[in-house]
């Protein structure tokens, strides 16, 4: 699978609880990352703390059990629309995402924009 970066158009998934969003946040993450962006350029912000928490413990549950089971790579790459992906571009994905993990911006509006001031201060 090519690593080189394909541009996506930014998206805001706006909806109602329980309608979905952690699922599609995780989701896009994963083609975002199989698509040859760097976890440290990609910015997913959520509003409370435990949503944050939900969304990054799916994409690692994602990733980790892809990158080890064949069936769960297939399944998975249907679900994020890149049918070609594999065990091996998902294995690829998480190390890449684990190695990037002090840098991430994952979390809650709040904590991204405390950040942005901590800059500029």
């Amino acid at each position: 699978m090519s690593r080189q970066p394909i541009q996506i158009a930014n998206e805001m998934i706006r909806a109602s609880a329980g309608a979905g969003k952690t699922y599609q946040l995780v989701n896009r993450y994963i083609r975002l990352l199989l698509c040859g962006q760097s976890p440290k350029r990609i910015i997913a912000l959520t509003f409370t703390r435990k949503a944050a928490g939900e969304f990054f413990a799916g994409i690692l549950k994602k990733l980790s059990e892809a990158a080890q089971d064949a069936e769960k790579a297939e399944l998975l790459s249907r679900e994020i629309q890149m049918t070609e992906a594999t065990s091996v571009d998902f294995s690829v994905a998480l190390r890449g995402l684990l190695d990037s993990m002090p840098q991430l911006a994952l979390g809650t509006i709040d904590g991204f924009f405390n950040r942005v001031l901590g800059m500029f201060s």
